[in-house]
């Protein structure tokens, strides 16, 4: 799931690996865009989070709803993604990359790691950067859609009323999930009954990933993995926590992509706030 910054620079010229810069900023769309185009690792090719790994906006579905299947995979198979192919993705924080990591596999790639550290790592240990830009390697990448990894709104309803057993993970962090701040939803709060784990408690200050042990700790309330459901504001972050749990040998747990940006395009929708 993770590779250090060394065993990257060893694979930089095998053609049975690609990657992936997935740097993103969200109040400033096109910092990651231009950021890649200054400098980015030899060979990696760029997804941009809106117009890449995001569907259009609609009335529901969040702010980053879940991107077209087969024109991801064209685009996954225009960079050489194919069977037998070992992707790494990175950012810059925030989460990105953990996105494209959840999508990669979502649509039936298991062969995609995380660049412990992402790009300040690369850089801090001497890696080459580059701007030029790689040039198309055609290949064949079929998807092959895991939708159970996917909740539904009305699923999470039915968990948060305790209609059926579940657990909701809101992985944003403990002022947004509170209710005290918002600075990109119309409404502040989280879903009746959910739990707070921020990803970023997931992280040491350095942006590498906390050992296996530590992430069990996060999630020690975790009975069964199955049953739980992550979202966060619009599914990005929340595709950090479901990484995390993986680090932790957690497997199952689900994303509700719209996550509480789709939430609270239901006026009906009940908002809590507060620690509860």
């Amino acid at each position: 799931m993770l590779i250090t910054v060394d065993e990257l620079k060893s694979r930089l010229n095998d053609e049975h690996w690609v990657v992936l810069d997935c740097r993103f900023t969200l109040n400033q769309p096109d910092a990651g865009r231009r950021a890649y185009l200054e400098g980015h690792i030899p060979g990696a090719y760029y997804l941009d989070l809106e117009q890449d790994l995001s569907g259009p906006r609609r009335a529901h579905g969040g702010r980053h709803p879940l991107p077209d299947p087969e024109e991801l995979a064209e685009k996954l198979a225009a960079a050489g993604v194919t069977d037998g192919v070992r992707v790494v993705v990175y950012d810059a924080g925030g989460g990105m990359a953990q996105r494209a990591w959840w999508l990669i596999r979502y649509l039936g790639h298991d062969a995609v790691s995380v660049l412990d550290g992402g790009y300040p790592a690369w850089v801090a240990a001497g890696g080459s950067v580059t701007d030029a830009l790689p040039e198309a390697r055609p290949a064949a990448f079929t998807p092959r859609l895991r939708r159970e990894w996917i909740a539904s709104v009305e699923e999470v309803a039915a968990v948060s009323k305790g209609e059926r057993p579940g657990v909701l993970i809101d992985a944003r962090a403990g002022a947004r999930f509170r209710g005290e701040v918002e600075p990109i939803d119309r409404v502040a709060g989280h879903i009746p009954g959910a739990r707070n784990a921020p990803w970023e408690e997931g992280v040491g200050p350095d942006g590498r990933w906390k050992a296996a042990e530590a992430q069990r700790d996060r999630f020690r309330f975790v009975q069964n993995p199955a049953e739980v459901i992550c979202y966060c504001g619009s599914g990005v972050t929340a595709c950090a926590n479901l990484f995390a749990m993986a680090l932790a040998g957690l497997e199952g747990a689900r994303l509700y992509p719209g996550s509480w940006s789709d939430w609270i395009s239901y006026p009906d929708n009940p908002v809590a706030t507060g620690d509860a």
